[in-house]
């Protein structure tokens, strides 16, 4: 059985998470079984799981296997409950005990305590769960519970945790995070009693409990989602980003590692000389099979632009907001502008849409589950991020014929889009935002400038190397392999 390994999913996701979604398309066209492995409490996971695609049987979580017992690991959900919270609230209107009646069966009681924040200097109190107890709704059985723990450099971490009523009747403690999960794999590798394949997309916990069981039945593939560097530019460096720091010195523990750009790959072997057959390039998105892309399609008038990704910081909304804005100001360019996503920096990007008397012509659009059929209506694909480690949005947008304005950034937008040819790669510096809103700028000039039409031609030959029936073999002879 092949398992991808992450903390759990949302509503709205990450890269990361989208593409697990995909490696689930391409594995089933592929024949080869998977399972979503999800090892954080998610108290509302059946509502993602639907709004994503993912079927019952194919989600392990390991709070709802401790709870709903061993059947689970193979069939997954069987009896569905409606969702209730219920809160009790204290004569100051502070939360103390929260009751959630989740719909795959667990009612989750939280704790909860006034606490003062151990890492920003302030005089607010903060309300969290201290205690959690998890209870079985169909037998009501307490299966489990445990404190958190908010430690001063690590965070919040969960302690003192207890298991009832499990295989064979017995109770069972675990003083961190980190023995219950090596316990949980332990568990997984009974249940699915042949060569399992753990592929971890998220978390150096799971990396520290698989190394260990690292062996000819268990195998451990890493799969790295962005720049496995801060910076290879800064001649102090090369400093390892800090998510891959604990596979990058214990690579000996893993079978392969794969990277989503031929360019990482080779960037990772100037660090790692004689890992050629270890680190291994699997595209972490794709298009479908034989796209269909109409050529003779031209800009409309207004000319209408897209991007779409989480609204966080290194994403550089705002930067394109501002070169918009100087391309509608500037050149008298009719245009909109459509913004999918949401996230912390949507405050920000609003200013910035407000600053350049922009909002009769750049929307924030909210997220959207199905933007392989919004990048049809639009004429280019924006971005302004720094570093994307493949960048699942540009292979989207180029599978829509779209060109591509964005930074000339590690490795996605380098691999993906040939400066001239199917889009265009702008300048930037980290230290100075509006050198970099210019050159974005700049690159939109150069877009209004090209033959479009021979744009659109050219994406046509540049996805063919992404069309899922390819990356499906792709990672059929790498478990073959194994």
């Amino acid at each position: 059985m092949i398992f991808f390994v992450n903390g759990t999913i949302g509503m709205g996701n990450s890269g990361v998470e989208h593409a697990e979604f995909y490696r689930g398309k391409v594995l089933t066209q592929a024949g080869l079984p998977f399972r979503y492995l999800f090892y954080r409490l998610n108290r509302d996971l059946q509502a993602p799981m639907k709004r994503w695609g993912l079927a019952n049987d194919q989600v392990i979580n390991m709070w709802e296997y401790f709870v709903l017992g061993e059947d689970y690991l193979k069939h997954g959900v069987q009896t569905f409950y409606p969702q209730d919270t219920k809160l009790v609230i204290d004569s100051t209107n502070t939360h103390r005990k929260r009751d959630t009646y989740t719909t795959s069966g667990l009612h989750v009681v939280d704790h909860m305590v006034k606490h003062a924040d151990k890492h920003k200097k302030t005089n607010i109190l903060l309300v969290g769960s201290n205690h959690v107890e998890l209870f079985n709704m169909n037998t009501g059985l307490k299966m489990a519970d445990f404190q958190f723990y908010d430690d001063q450099h690590r965070k919040v971490i969960i302690r003192n945790i207890h298991l009832y009523h499990q295989a064979g009747g017995e109770h069972l403690f675990f003083s961190n995070g980190m023995q219950l999960i090596r316990y949980f794999f332990e568990r997984l590798n009974l249940a699915y009693n042949e060569k399992n394949i753990y592929m971890i997309d998220r978390g150096i916990d799971p990396e520290v409990a698989l190394f260990n069981m690292h062996s000819a039945t268990t195998k451990v593939i890493d799969v790295i989602h962005a720049d496995q560097l801060n910076n290879r530019k800064d001649p102090r460096y090369p400093l390892f980003n800090n998510y891959n720091e604990y596979l990058l010195t214990h690579m000996d523990q893993v079978d392969k590692v794969i990277v989503a750009t031929e360019r990482q790959r080779q960037d990772m072997l100037i660090d790692f000389p004689g890992h050629d057959d270890q680190i291994v390039t699997i595209p972490v998105g794709g298009v479908r099979d034989n796209p269909t892309i109409d050529l003779n399609k031209r800009p409309g008038d207004p000319i209408k632009f897209v991007t779409a990704s989480r609204l966080a910081v290194e994403k550089h909304v705002d930067f394109i907001v501002k070169a918009v804005v100087k391309l509608h100001d500037e050149d008298g360019v009719n245009l909109t502008l459509d913004i999918f996503g949401a996230g912390e920096e949507q405050k920000r990007i609003k200013q910035a849409i407000e600053d350049g008397h922009a909002g009769d012509y750049i929307t924030l659009k909210g997220q959207s589950a199905n933007l392989d059929q919004e990048y049809p209506k639009y004429d280019a694909y924006l971005s302004g991020s720094y570093s994307e480690g493949f960048g699942l949005t540009y292979i989207e947008a180029l599978n829509a014929g779209l060109p591509i304005v964005t930074f000339n950034a590690r490795f996605g937008a380098q691999e993906l889009v040939t400066d001239g040819q199917n889009g265009f790669l702008a300048d930037f510096n980290r230290e100075d935002a509006d050198y970099s809103v210019d050159q974005l700028y700049q690159a939109l000039q150069r877009l209004m400038a090209a033959d479009y039409g021979q744009l659109r031609a050219n994406t046509v030959k540049l996805v063919q190397r992404y069309q899922d029936h390819v990356i499906a073999e792709d990672w059929r002879k790498l478990v073959d392999a194994l």
